[in-house]
């Protein structure tokens, strides 16, 4: 949920805009309106870039995500398969014979390990970098962790990390949040998914991802948990803790199942986490894991009238973790590294390097939790200003002090949002809307300056 202290009295009236853009959230129908179903009797075959073929009945398709229901040693599941993992789709194929069943995928809910972990490039050891989302300073999706500063430290990345190709590159997301804005987490999950994943090998390293925190690790394949780790309890909230329903908590179900798909999961394990909806699975002799929208599989997760949270061993027993690590060095064996360079300084009070990637990262949530805390004497104090000012229209030394009280105290506003834009909210504003705000301020500072 949103946790923001000391709001001015400018801001209570975007209460209601703010609180109906909180956390998470969950449940769309499997069938979402305007999806257009395919229900085929024959086999269709969705050929991967990877080289592996999935065959079943495609079951329908949106902005190219397609659901397909596939069936295995004579049990049925689903899957969602993301539209930059496709080759080749094939509308009422032959089935394959029977020895080329071998090259059917592992199911979406049971992530794949690389096929070469920490293979060193031209004989160098992989490098990473540990970026926290999460900190001290603060921990909110969409305040303290947004897709903007991500965003912005991809260059400072780069550089740490070396060219692509002369070594095995790697981004770990340190995770510990409590939860957020519901607006931030496709923004989060375009620029992990996008800009990050095409790049470096990405990794989650969770302490605790609860709710918009776990939702913006979701699209994320490899996933690592502290020994307290804890996932889970994707609620959303708004107005006085109503919970989100209808149509805000469709759309944010559906949202959730193509990031699943994204992060290679079983649409049916965030959905558990979203809204309380019971879930179970099977495990394998192989150790494979069959998820159930039901209680009627052998382990049971989740009973209906609760909402799941995996903790370090559930996650990993269930293989949506792939290992379990409270140091730099467990997660490297976790990893499958035989040696790894963490780039950045020792400091002490942090068990990992601290990248200058990270400075950066660091140094956003210190001025996010700084104007945070002084919002209310920036907005006080430029409308106590402008209020003087408009009194002294004939005294123009005494007025031209006052003015520039405003005038620095809005470029502390207009600062403050560019620095984070999500601030605008908080004013009752669209960030198009605040640069009007802004700039109709400036003209009547000037008008009084006159």
């Amino acid at each position: 949920m949103l946790r923001l202290s000391r709001l001015t009295s400018a801001v209570a009236a975007a209460a209601a805009l703010l609180a109906s853009l909180i956390t998470p959230v969950a449940t769309t129908s499997r069938a979402h309106a305007g999806v257009a179903m395919f229900e085929l009797a024959s086999t269709d075959r969705i050929t991967l870039k990877s080289g592996k073929v999935v065959e079943g009945t495609i079951l329908k398709e949106l902005d190219g995500y397609i659901w397909i229901r596939t069936r295995s040693s004579g049990i049925e599941r689903e899957e969602v398969i993301a539209p930059t993992d496709i080759l080749r789709v094939e509308r009422g194929s032959a089935p394959a014979a029977p020895d080329a069943q071998a090259s059917t995928p592992t199911p979406a809910s049971t992530p794949t390990t690389p096929a070469t972990p920490g293979t060193r490039i031209s004989g160098a050891a992989p490098r990473a970098v540990v970026i926290t989302l999460g900190g001290p300073e603060g921990d909110m999706v969409g305040l303290y962790m947004t897709a903007k500063i991500l965003k912005d430290i991809i260059p400072t990345i780069e550089e740490e990390l070396g060219p692509k190709g002369e070594r095995e590159r790697i981004v770990v997301f340190r995770v510990t949040s409590g939860g957020g804005m519901l607006l931030e987490i496709q923004r989060l999950s375009d620029v992990i998914h996008n800009e990050y994943k095409p790049r470096f090998r990405t990794v989650a390293w969770i302490q605790s991802a609860i709710s918009a925190a776990a939702m913006t690790a979701h699209c994320m394949d490899e996933i690592y948990f502290t020994p307290q780790g804890n996932y889970g309890a994707c609620t959303g909230w708004s107005g006085q803790l109503q919970a989100v329903k209808d149509r805000g908590l469709e759309e944010a179900l559906f949202m959730m199942e193509k990031i699943s798909a994204r992060g290679g999961h079983d649409p049916r394990v965030m959905r558990a986490m979203q809204i309380d909806e019971p879930l179970s699975a099977d495990i394998d002799e192989n150790g494979d894991v069959t998820w159930y929208q039901n209680e009627d599989g052998r382990f049971v997760l989740n009973r209906k009238g609760y909402i799941l949270t995996f903790n370090a061993q559930q996650a990993k027993q269930f293989k949506f973790s792939r290992g379990t690590a409270i140091t730099l060095d467990e997660l490297r064996k976790a990893m499958n590294l035989t040696e790894v360079e963490w780039v950045g300084k020792p400091t002490k009070g942090s068990i990992w390097p601290i990248s200058r990637a990270e400075e950066l990262n660091v140094r956003f949530r210190k001025q996010v939790k700084e104007d945070e805390e002084r919002q209310n004497e920036y907005f006080t104090l430029f409308q106590v200003g402008m209020n003087l000012a408009e009194g002294l229209r004939g005294d123009k030394d005494r007025q031209a002090k006052v003015l520039k009280i405003a005038r620095d105290n809005l470029d502390n506003i207009e600062r403050m949002v560019r620095n984070n834009p999500n601030f605008a909210l908080l004013i009752g504003l669209l960030p198009d809307q605040f640069k009007e705000w802004v700039e109709e301020q400036r003209k009547n500072i000037r008008d009084l300056a006159r």
